[in-house]
């Protein structure tokens, strides 16, 4: 299970790409989502055809990857400020965003 630890610790351990994008194994995990999941890689991005051409997340550099993960029931694409969630049992995608480190001044002034 995903939980708000578990995504703490995916930014702590996992904030800058790999020296070798083949330790991913990119191929593995598309592999293992193209039941539910019609990912392509297409040169240096991966392409996500099941979105529409305006989605934000149809498309993403595989060199801005800090890690694949998988867990019970998604497979997680991190990268520093955001992680994309991929449903192994349905066509369902979740994004979580990396909250804002906020200074002791942002907090202190907030609006």
């Amino acid at each position: 299970m995903v939980t708000k630890d578990v995504i703490k610790e995916i930014y702590k351990k996992y904030s800058t790409p790999p020296k070798d994008i083949e330790s991913l194994q990119l191929p593995h995990y598309i592999g293992l989502l193209k039941a539910h999941h019609n990912l392509e890689i297409n040169g240096e991005e991966i392409v996500n055809h099941n979105l529409d051409d305006f989605n934000p997340f149809r498309r993403f550099l595989m060199r801005r990857l800090t890690a694949v993960l998988n867990f019970d029931k998604v497979v997680a694409f991190a990268f520093s400020r955001h992680i994309i969630f991929f449903d192994k049992e349905s066509e369902n995608i979740h994004v979580h965003f990396k909250p804002e480190k906020r200074n002791f001044f942002s907090r202190l002034f907030r609006h």
